[in-house]
């Protein structure tokens, strides 16, 4: 491991063994979970670390950890800071910075993202169709808050260019994205998944997929993850087992900045950075 992955598995050692002694559901998902299953870990090239959890479990996990515990916390869209625009949680380690790229330069400290599971319909053809209005609202966030970024498709940077000059709030915006996707309970509808995924419709899967949480390894660390893993990555990414081009193995994040040893909280960047 690198010194971001290394610190990148101290978040999530801490974070999983919060959940479990809070009796809390969750289940390591997309990249994260096929690092688990087909190379015991991170991916080697991959940079983050993605769960989710039942929506009634992940609204609980914010509130137990709005504020610091040892040097962890949870902010979410419900935050108040101008600058988080993001439609999920991430829990961070409050003694290290990191700046992304996006149209806001979000400096907060290295994290591992958490995302709401929730329902969507009891068959393909609803959920699909009840996805819709989650999807326009999820791109229109994503043309919001993206910044340009080089090596990008061009027209995804078109997209950014048109949504720097839509006149949304981006709070505004996030808030009612989360709403949306949490119009329908995840244990009682027979389809759901992480909705602001940006798999986007990949995500509408048979909620049975997840079952119950199960055990899997993750760089020597029990985490739990989806129990029909085999179901779950081929509907996600279809031929999981094979290793993409050379020239596909990077890094989706775009960072500015990062100290692993700087605590955000003290930089006077924090704040809102528009620009």
């Amino acid at each position: 491991m690198n010194a971001l992955q290394q610190k990148l598995l101290e978040i999530f050692t801490f974070l999983t063994k919060f959940l479990d002694e809070h009796g809390l559901r969750y289940y390591v998902i997309g990249g994260t979970m096929l690092g688990a299953v087909r190379h015991g870990g991170f991916i080697p090239w991959d940079d983050d670390i993605d769960i989710a959890m039942p929506r009634q479990d992940y609204e609980k996990a914010i509130e137990f950890l709005r504020t610091p515990q040892d040097h962890y916390v949870i902010e979410s869209m419900q935050s108040d800071a101008k600058d988080y625009i993001y439609p999920f949680a991430k829990c961070y380690d409050i003694n290290t910075s990191m700046t992304e790229n996006a149209r806001t330069r979000v400096r907060r400290g290295v994290y591992v993202d958490i995302f709401p599971l929730d329902g969507i319909g009891n068959t393909m053809e609803e959920g699909l169709k009840n996805y819709k209005k989650i999807d326009r609202l999820n791109m229109l966030v994503a043309m919001r808050t993206s910044g340009y970024r080089k090596g990008r498709k061009w027209w995804k940077n078109v997209a950014v260019f048109i949504g720097g000059l839509l006149p949304l709030n981006v709070k505004k915006l996030t808030r009612k994205l989360d709403r949306t996707a949490a119009e329908y309970d995840f244990d009682t509808m027979a389809y759901g998944g992480n909705l602001i995924s940006t798999y986007r419709s990949r995500e509408v899967m048979p909620r049975e997929y997840f079952g119950k949480p199960t055990p899997y390894t993750f760089e020597g660390l029990t985490v739990t993850g989806p129990e029909k893993y085999e179901e779950y990555l081929t509907h996600l990414f279809h031929d999981w087992r094979k290793l993409p081009p050379e020239d596909k193995r990077c890094s989706a994040h775009d960072f500015v900045d990062l100290k692993l040893d700087e605590p955000y909280m003290n930089a006077a960047e924090h704040g809102d950075t528009s620009c």
